[in-house]
């Protein structure tokens, strides 16, 4: 839930790659005529005029760029232009003029990370790259109404978690779980078989199965798609009970991985052995207690930890506001969990939902506390490149972002949705619901 001060400077970027390999067997489209094969094979692109290392998220840039060979420049070429990272936006092609050269408009994406420009023409190539910066942070806005709905239904306690299936987003409510459409339209889900009473955290499987983190039982629950739940794992693997389960994922060996933040523990559940074949215990005092996770593209394991006196009535394990909130990195493999990897320390109180994009860039919520109250939520960017994380969002005062998702299908794949956590008295009781904010990337898929 609540970090400390966070840098916000970004590494600064600027490639200018300048490729001329052999001819393609097709000539350059060019001239009336064409290019001959030599000509072709010849090409060379030259930035002419660089951007700067790092501008302004949204900022609207020009490049020139100027294509020649040996005999002088190559006018009436068409030049293809892709933007591959950032999420910003460019013409698709331009033509070159007389002199060779040739203007594109780049629109920078709005999340403050590495984005690049390629321009290519048959086997010449150019790259761009700028560094996106934040002056102020995105604003998150509501999606559909949930605590309307929730004050309808006469239901106290808070969201927490959210999980997209293939037409709907499920969210975390007190007692049951909460289908909203795509139009925002809120529906319960309907369950059968063991309660579900605290749903923290929730996460699909490829079969279509519903695995919830449920401090209330405490356990991990399996809901079918037919809404039948049973309880799934009360305990570490250890004989250990489950004191308060919080944030559950799939990862792509088909197990079920769970971290209990009160109990320091994160254990890997294997549901065709219906056992836990991993534990990854912690230091409540000196690491904090692990809380959100999750996997990148290569399989390993990212983790966010939270400072669990206050949370877990953990007293005289640490201070109660010490920022133990710390970003792991954790190998995995078949026999489990390798070793931790600190990427980040001190980020503040509580870390807590995570989720990754397709270029890699990751997105954290830490949460800053000050004399026991609410100072800052926010939504953090660790570039896919690595540095210090960069702020992308705050919560309006009196909110605490819990976790996030990225959307999926009509929902919006670039549209990354974070659930609210009401924890009076750092919010009011109805400061609970679903936003979301315009990311520009899509994000990485969870099943892969």
């Amino acid at each position: 839930m609540k970090p400390h001060t966070l840098p916000l400077h970004a590494a600064p970027f600027l490639i200018a790659l300048l490729l001329a390999g052999c001819p393609d067997e097709d000539p350059v489209p060019g001239t009336e005529d064409g290019p001959d094969a030599e000509a072709s094979s010849s090409i060379s692109l030259t930035v002419e005029t660089q951007p700067p290392a790092d501008a302004p998220a949204g900022e609207a840039l020009s490049l020139t760029l100027r294509a020649s060979t040996p005999g002088g420049p190559a006018g009436g070429l068409q030049l293809d232009v892709t933007v591959d990272r950032g999420g910003g936006a460019a013409p698709m092609t331009v033509e070159t003029d007389a002199d060779g050269r040739a203007t594109i408009a780049w629109t920078l994406g709005v999340a403050p990370v590495l984005n690049r420009l390629q321009v290519e023409v048959g086997a010449a190539r150019a790259a761009v790259e700028v560094t996106a910066t934040l002056a102020e942070p995105l604003t998150t806005t509501p999606f559909g109404d949930v605590n309307g709905w929730l004050e309808g239904e006469g239901l106290m306690g808070s969201t927490e978690d959210l999980a997209f299936a293939e037409d709907a987003l499920v969210v975390g409510i007190p007692g049951g779980l909460l289908r909203l459409d795509a139009d925002g339209t809120a529906t319960r889900v309907d369950l059968n078989g063991a309660e579900v009473m605290e749903p923290l955290g929730v996460a699909f499987d490829h079969a279509g199965n519903l695995w919830v983190a449920d401090p209330g039982t405490p356990g991990l629950l399996k809901v079918t798609p037919e809404g039948e739940v049973s309880v799934a794992l009360t305990d570490d693997g250890e004989g250990n009970a489950l004191v308060g389960p919080n944030y559950v994922a799939v990862g792509a060996d088909g197990k079920v991985y769970l971290s209990d933040p009160c109990a320091g523990v994160l254990v890997r559940f294997d549901q065709t052995q219906d056992e836990v074949d991993a534990r990854l215990p912690f230091d409540v005092g000196t690491q904090g207690g692990p809380n959100g996770f999750a996997f990148d593209r290569a399989g390993d394991l990212w983790v966010v930890t939270e400072n669990t006196v206050l949370l877990c009535q953990h007293t005289g394990v640490a201070e109660l506001e010490a920022p133990l909130a710390t970003l792991f990195r954790v190998p995995v493999d078949l026999d489990g969990f390798g070793e931790r990897e600190v990427i980040a320390d001190d980020l503040g109180v509580f870390g807590d939902g995570l989720a990754f994009d397709a270029e890699d860039n990751l997105y954290v919520i830490v949460d800053r506390t000050a004399n026991l109250m609410l100072a800052e939520s926010a939504v953090w960017v660790r570039p896919a490149e690595g540095g210090d994380l960069r702020k992308l969002a705050v919560a309006d005062e009196g909110k605490v972002y819990a976790n996030l998702a990225f959307g999926h299908g009509s929902f919006g794949p670039t549209t990354l949705y974070v659930s609210l956590l009401a924890v009076p008295p750092f919010t009011p009781r109805t400061a609970r619901g679903v936003e979301r904010v315009e990311v520009g990337i899509p994000g990485l898929p969870l099943l892969r």
